[in-house]
């Protein structure tokens, strides 16, 4: 059974002079009160300004001046291939990849969102070390077209990865899971990207957990031409009035914030006019990128439904896949597995635990940023050595550098603009 989805209900409270904004959850029959969803302003305020002071710049990707660099380098490379590796991880066989997969691999995904790209797709694979023999488990390839999605994906992808790692031992192996151990991680990344010249007439996907609840009800009533006016009314009073909308701007319009805690997406009020005819107001939904930067409004059913949910209400359903009878609760995860063929996609390959793979041309990544040492690679090959991984490292900012992080090493070539070869 996978994680069950937490019965939110998002609170707005007006007192004489101030209006709270606050985040409530029911989970296994107690009432959860979110410690990072907490918003207050005056009580004359509109509700966007519960989410553009602090609230949400902070859920934009905010990237160091090194970090952007790096990921620079990763562009002009064109490095796809990433790993993820630490040699000391022998306890147990997940804690180095569980951890990798909550924290690394996410951040890494979140990085590929930048810079005009719209979709990334990827796949996990885990080198494991058992006995005489390195077992190489690999995932089938996963699209995430939603920067939201992206711990969803990599969560889906890294139960069905330890389900199948578990069976395979269980099944041809004369030792267990306690005797195994996996200090290495591939992910292998495709960008889609969109031209910088068009992004109005770009699809931008929903996250999925509101794509579940769109499906079927959404109908677009709208013209074009009145939502590229709607959209540069919008963009005018977002900059110059720092979102002071006008009273006669008769649509309404919704946010989405991300809960860090529970990592739930909710959709929150921007703007909310009156209604001065029989007909309702339009709803739209502000649709932002990874940096916070503005893509699209998209038009909503009436009502939104997705503000707040009844904790008294009927408990979630459970589901399952028609396919492999694989059971969950979370519809969104379902759909990821169903993405995945129900793990059809899924391999395992073995090499003689001798072999060691050597990288040329190997940009290194901070372990601040991702925990464990991480490497872009270009290049790679295959010789006959002892078993361990030997990442060659090369300061791109430096015509003829080498950083040396696990030696003793052997520096075989150093050519100007080459990245060195060497050997443990």
């Amino acid at each position: 059974m996978y994680d069950d989805e937490p019965i939110s209900s998002f609170v707005f409270t007006n007192e004489e002079t101030t209006q709270t904004f606050h985040h409530q959850w029911f989970a296994q029959g107690q009432l959860h009160e979110c410690a990072t969803c907490y918003s207050s302003i005056d009580a004359d305020e509109p509700p966007s300004q519960h989410w553009l002071r602090g609230g949400e710049a902070s859920q934009g990707l905010q990237l160091t001046k090194q970090q952007q660099a790096v990921l620079d380098i990763i562009e002009a490379r064109q490095i796809e291939t990433f790993f993820f590796c630490d040699e000391s991880s022998k306890d147990k066989l997940d804690h180095f990849m569980g951890e990798t997969c909550a924290r690394g691999v996410p951040e890494l995904l979140r990085w590929m969102f930048q810079n005009n790209t719209i979709a990334v797709e990827f796949n996990l694979a885990c080198y494991v070390n058992a006995m005489d023999q390195v077992l190489i488990f690999q995932s089938g390839s996963l699209k995430v077209e939603h920067h939201f999605d992206v711990e969803e994906c990599v969560s889906v992808v890294y139960e069905m990865l330890m389900q199948r790692i578990e069976n395979y031992l269980n099944c041809n192996c004369e030792y267990g899971m306690d005797e195994c151990s996996i200090t290495r991680l591939r992910v292998q990344v495709k960008r889609i990207r969109v031209e910088v010249e068009s992004p109005g007439s770009t699809p931008f996907a929903l996250p999925l957990q509101l794509r579940q609840e769109e499906d079927g009800l959404s109908t677009t009533t709208t013209s074009e031409s009145e939502l590229a006016s709607l959209r540069s009314a919008y963009l005018k009073h977002y900059r110059e009035c720092n979102g002071y909308f006008p009273p006669n701007m008769r649509v309404n319009l919704y946010g989405l914030q991300q809960c860090k805690t529970t990592k739930e997406l909710y959709v929150v009020p921007y703007h909310v006019s009156e209604t001065l005819q029989q007909l309702p107001n339009k709803n739209y939904l502000i649709l932002n990128n990874i940096m916070g930067q503005f893509q699209r409004l998209h038009e909503l059913s009436t009502p939104v439904k997705s503000i707040e949910r009844d904790p008294s209400g009927s408990p979630v359903k459970s589901l399952h896949c028609r396919r492999c009878r694989s059971q969950f609760t979370r519809s969104s995860k379902l759909h990821i597995h169903q993405q995945l063929h129900c793990g059809q996609d899924f391999s395992v390959d073995s090499m003689h635990a001798d072999i060691v793979e050597i990288y040329e041309q190997c940009l290194p990544i901070s372990r601040s940023v991702f925990q464990y040492a991480c490497y872009g690679i270009t290049k790679p090959k295959t010789v006959m050595r002892k078993g361990q991984f030997v990442p060659i490292e090369c300061d791109w900012r430096s015509e003829s550098s080498v950083k040396v992080q696990h030696g003793p090493c052997v520096v075989i070539s150093n050519a100007q603009h080459n990245s060195p070869c060497k050997f443990c």
